[in-house]
């Protein structure tokens, strides 16, 4: 591990304490854990779209009438229960 050394607004510190006695962690780990999350959430976000395999599905759907009615329809399209209005 490499140590760093950062300084935190009085208010925050009481929060990180208050939360590493609760949570029976320390300090370090709690901020390792939140910085993680944080690199991890801004790597998805700099996702090109392009690269977003979420947004690469948009409009696979369209025109299929099949899917615009499958809240109407999900008992017969999750159970096949056929042609029953």
């Amino acid at each position: 591990m490499v140590r760093r050394q950062l300084y935190l607004p009085q208010s925050l510190n009481s929060k990180l304490k208050e939360w590493a006695k609760k949570k029976s962690l320390s300090e370090s780990e709690i901020m390792r854990e939140a910085l993680t999350q944080y690199l991890e959430r801004e790597k998805r976000r700099a996702t090109p779209p392009e690269d977003n395999p979420v947004l690469m599905m948009k409009g696979i759907f369209a025109g299929d009438e099949g899917c615009a009615l499958a809240g109407e329809k999900h008992d017969q399209i999750i159970y096949d229960t056929g042609n029953e209005e």
